[in-house]
């Protein structure tokens, strides 16, 4: 199983008052003892670390940000040809709360294969992927 995890999964695990943090736990555990691949990409990894300095503090998204180099994650980079689909969906889907960011993460999510994504946002549940994809909420 490979599992892309969002933003809104990562500031869930890190920030102790986040409404989903005590499920993003179980869920996280879960993943781990599945022993999935987990994946993000580096668009989502600049977006948390934005989102735990505002949310949270600097220390805890600086805290987050040297985390990441000891994790066991894959950080998938958006590429040209994934940027053309990010833009693509980007322009076809009329939701104020979808950010370009989640667009690159559909295109790379239906690039590579990927067959689960851990995140709170709504508009993951709903986004038409071009393979059948498990959403972990």
């Amino acid at each position: 199983m490979k599992v892309f995890v969002d933003t809104s999964a990562f500031c869930a695990l890190t920030i102790p008052k986040d409404q989903h943090n005590h499920k993003a736990k179980a869920i996280y555990k879960q993943i781990h003892k599945d022993k999935a691949i987990i994946c993000t990409s580096d668009y989502v990894l600049d977006e948390t670390y934005t989102l735990l300095k505002m949310r949270g503090s600097h220390p805890t998204a600086v805290k987050f940000l040297n985390q990441m180099d000891k994790c066991n994650i894959t950080i998938l980079r958006v590429t040209e040809d994934i940027e053309e689909s990010a833009k693509a969906i980007f322009i076809k889907i009329d939701d104020k709360r979808l950010s370009y960011t989640d667009c690159t993460s559909f295109a790379l999510i239906n690039h590579t294969g990927i067959d689960s994504v851990f995140a709170f946002d709504e508009h993951f549940r709903y986004h038409p992927y071009s393979h059948p994809v498990k959403i972990l909420f």
